[in-house]
């Protein structure tokens, strides 16, 4: 074998050698570990390479250098930075409801209800984002409403107070009330519940002792006020007695 050519082949071989050694002991990216990063794209480093870590987004410095050095044995320095996430203003409950979260820090979600008988009117969550604002505008819980009650046949019912518009708002409610000489059997009480219906209505009946009425009268359903009290309102059944 000529001598140039066995040189040729030391050289290679060596160089094979080094190759192998040295990619044994790069250093590889450092990763996002507890709020600090690298930035650009490099993947291997040599040892002895000095870099310069960053908090990530969502999160800042609470101290600490920010320099970590590639070691010979392929492995970084301590890393020292500190980076603490970012935190939001902690948040209001909706009037009528209320706002559930662990916490208020990057990342946190808050989750958002409302009391029995009010409609969530909004986003049902809200996320804390890397700016330190909440993702979303605190919602609304507004009340569940129901039509006019139907007025069962001899009755009437006394508002609880005065309304101007054709639907009750959940919780309002009145007292029925039968005409003379009906008797009122069941709950006197009507409510607006929380599903949008009224409560189950009564009944009025005659009693077998009461004379009937020989001129029969018909009552038409209508709405007004009380003298004695302007916030009372009155609403009275399609009769005939």
């Amino acid at each position: 074998m000529r001598p140039a050519f066995q040189c040729l082949l030391l050289f290679i071989w060596h160089e094979c050698l080094l190759t192998a050694v040295t990619s044994a002991n790069v250093c590889n990216r450092p990763p996002e570990e507890n709020g600090s990063e690298l930035s650009g794209g490099q993947l291997f480093f040599e040892p002895g390479t000095e870099v310069t870590l960053s908090c990530s987004q969502g999160y800042s410095s609470a101290g600490g250098s920010r320099k970590i050095i590639c070691r010979s044995n392929g492995e970084w320095t301590k890393r020292e930075l500190k980076c603490n996430p970012k935190r939001c203003p902690v948040p209001e409950s909706p009037q009528n409801g209320k706002a559930d979260f662990e916490g208020i820090v990057y990342q946190n979600v808050i989750t958002y209800s409302c009391l029995e008988g009010y409609i969530l009117v909004g986003a049902s969550q809200s996320k804390c984002l890397h700016t330190g604002q909440w993702s979303e505008h605190l919602p609304q819980c507004e009340p569940v409403v129901c039509d006019l009650p139907v007025i069962p046949p001899y009755a009437k019912i006394v508002y609880d107070r005065e309304f101007s518009e054709d639907t009750i708002e959940f919780g309002f409610g009145g007292t029925y009330e039968c005409l003379p000489p009906f008797v009122l059997f069941g709950e006197k009480r009507a409510t607006c519940t929380a599903n949008g219906t009224w409560s189950e209505p009564p009944e009025c009946k005659l009693q077998t002792h009461a004379a009937p009425q020989r001129n029969p009268v018909h009552f038409k359903a209508q709405h007004w006020k009380h003298l004695q009290n302007p916030k009372v309102e009155e609403q009275q059944g399609d009769v005939t007695t």
